[in-house]
């Protein structure tokens, strides 16, 4: 077993006995929680599909800035990889196996789960709903970036050595290089941190671990450096969506209403 995923096993069951010890109402003990969570996430699953193609909030510009981006450098793919693989170190190696590690989308759930935890825990609902956010975050990005990757079908560099190299639905690891899911999961999780944060210096650093991660990737020749930039946009988009529904709250509900003799159900909006 990789020390990534001891980790997050050893983080679940820490944090599956203390919720279950010290409180009743989480992921972990409680259907109705269970329930809440997987609809707001199928709620923030459906946004994150409606988005791109959003007119009215600028979410189709967004999305033809980023299909831009990763054709341009779709252009400089060969090029970048040919100067990064020219300049590898030892101190570099170590930094990009480092990199690979804390990109991986497994340990990042591990993480939420955590914080999520030990809010629970510690009876916070900050660091509650950030874990909250980190897991939809990071499975958002998971989910689409893997159906991402098999429907396009590209070849890793280190494979098939050629940028153009495509076989969608192919269903190999080899062929599943756009976009980088250990890129879009640590952006992913970059954002929802970011938003969270109210320090600028604190807001660099989680950007400046996910844009690492996006480096050693193409370091280690895993991934072209446009795997990376679609990755990035992917997990930015998770990340907003999430941190977007989770500000707005519930848009509907049913609240009792008492009045007089009589008793109503009135529908209360939130927008």
């Amino acid at each position: 077993m990789s020390v990534a995923r001891l980790v997050i096993v050893n983080l679940i069951c820490l944090m599956l006995l203390a919720s279950r010890a010290m409180a009743a109402d989480s992921i972990f003990t409680s259907a109705d929680a269970l329930k809440q969570e997987a609809a707001r996430l199928g709620d923030e699953a459906l946004e994150l599909v409606k988005t791109p193609l959003d007119v009215e909030n600028h979410g189709l510009a967004g999305t033809l800035a980023v299909a831009g981006a990763v054709g341009l450098t779709y252009l400089f793919d060969a090029d970048i990889r040919d100067k990064v693989q020219a300049n590898r170190s030892g101190a570099l190696n170590a930094a990009a196996d480092a990199g690979s590690i804390i990109g991986n989308p497994f340990l990042h759930l591990g993480v939420a789960a955590a914080v999520y935890g030990g809010g629970v825990v510690a009876g916070s609902p900050k660091w509650r709903e950030t874990g909250e956010m980190l897991g939809e975050a990071a499975l958002l990005a998971d989910a689409s970036g893997f159906l991402l990757k098999e429907a396009i079908g590209r070849g890793r560099p280190s494979v098939a050595g050629d940028k153009g190299s495509f076989r969608p639905f192919q269903f190999r690891s080899d062929y599943e290089s756009l976009p980088s899911l250990h890129t879009a999961s640590s952006f992913a999780i970059a954002s929802v941190l970011a938003a969270t944060s109210e320090g600028i210096p604190a807001k660099l650093l989680y950007y400046g671990a996910a844009a690492f991660v996006g480096f050693s990737r193409i370091y280690q020749d895993e991934h072209w450096a446009s795997d990376v930039v679609l990755g990035a946009a992917l997990g930015e988009l998770c990340g907003r969506v999430v941190t977007g529904y989770h500000a707005r709250g519930s848009k509907v509900a049913l609240v009792p209403l008492v009045s007089g003799n009589s008793a109503l159900l009135v529908v209360q909006g939130k927008w």
